[in-house]
């Protein structure tokens, strides 16, 4: 379907779900949006560490939860939090979005910008081409800004 990239705040998207790149140990970064992350939606970054914690995620993997409004998704692409995302880690959550999405009733997505700034480019690539094969509206979100509302899709 669509995907359209966009600079803004990617916690006033009006996409369905919202994607952010995680880790499996189930530990958020220190950066602005993942700061905001754990200020908005506090049980989901309590079960995400508690699932780290079991070592319940798998590199590669997708993890959806649906309790709050907008859903959010984790796309495991990193094994730790210091280490490096790696893009068969995020070709394997793509695919599993890919997957999974109809069945999952994603009705449109909203992925933030992950890994470092040498990292992205490849990063961006893996995502945009999976995106691509997606029939489902996809908005990612290449800058966070605070506050900034950006043109993106309706879920």
């Amino acid at each position: 379907m669509s995907i359209t990239t966009v600079q803004g705040d990617i916690f006033l998207t009006r996409a369905h779900t919202i994607a952010f790149g995680l880790n499996a140990a189930g530990r958020l970064g220190v950066t602005p949006a993942y700061t905001v992350l754990q200020d908005r939606y506090p049980v989901f970054v309590s079960d995400y560490r508690r699932h780290g914690r079991a070592e319940s995620f798998t590199p590669g993997s997708l993890w959806l939860w649906r309790e709050s409004t907008p859903w959010l998704a984790g796309l495991i692409t990193n094994e730790t939090l210091s280490g490096a995302t790696r893009l068969r880690h995020v070709e394997g959550a793509m695919l599993q979005l890919y997957k999974e999405w109809e069945r999952a009733g994603i009705r449109s997505l909203a992925i933030m910008r992950m890994g470092t700034d040498d990292e992205w480019p490849g990063v961006r690539e893996v995502i945009l081409h999976y995106a691509a094969q997606i029939a489902l509206p996809i908005t990612l979100y290449e800058a966070y800004l605070p506050g900034v509302a950006a043109e993106d899709t309706e879920g």
